[in-house]
């Protein structure tokens, strides 16, 4: 496989890379819009076990987005400075990923923002009902802190 080769399936893994963690995080808010609609419904045994379900998949959710994160850097790191000499060449790929990444982006804020309605729905939830044992909103924050911390170590741009 020649140098071009190897430089042009590593720009292609990048773009299948932030397509898989583009599916993640539509999948992740997914869960936390279905959660904050769950979080303001009766209380009930069959709510408490499907809120800990959706728990445990938006974790599951999170944690592939963070694996997604590593392996997107470990790549573009191994080809940072092919892409600095040869990204002019590909002009349209790096559009394609630059466009990539700001829709990622654009969904980690949409995220923050659905996990903060939900917390704030679970909290008033909470008050209203603090007399009944129900879901522990110490695992929504547990879930909102893991995303948080794995954003910060999210790629930003290809510059």
């Amino acid at each position: 496989m020649s140098q071009n080769e190897a430089f042009e399936t590593k720009l292609a893994l990048l773009q299948e890379i932030l397509d898989k963690k583009h599916a993640a995080l539509v999948g992740v808010l997914n869960i936390s819009e279905n959660q904050e609609t769950l979080y303001l419904s009766p209380p009930s045994q069959e709510r408490r076990e499907f809120l800990m379900e959706m728990g445990k998949e938006k974790q599951r959710q999170i944690d592939e987005v963070m694996t997604y994160d590593e392996v997107f850097q470990r790549v573009y790191d191994s080809i940072a400075e092919e892409f600095a000499e040869k990204g002019a060449a590909y002009k349209e790929r790096v559009r394609k990923l630059q466009s990539s990444i700001n829709e990622v982006l654009q969904l980690d804020v949409k995220i923050r923002a659905q996990e903060e309605k939900g917390k704030i729905a679970a909290s008033v939830n909470f008050a209203q009902k603090s007399s009944q044992a129900d879901v522990n909103p110490a695992n929504t924050n547990y879930i909102l802190s893991r995303y948080k911390e794995a954003s910060k170590n999210r790629p930003q741009s290809l510059e």
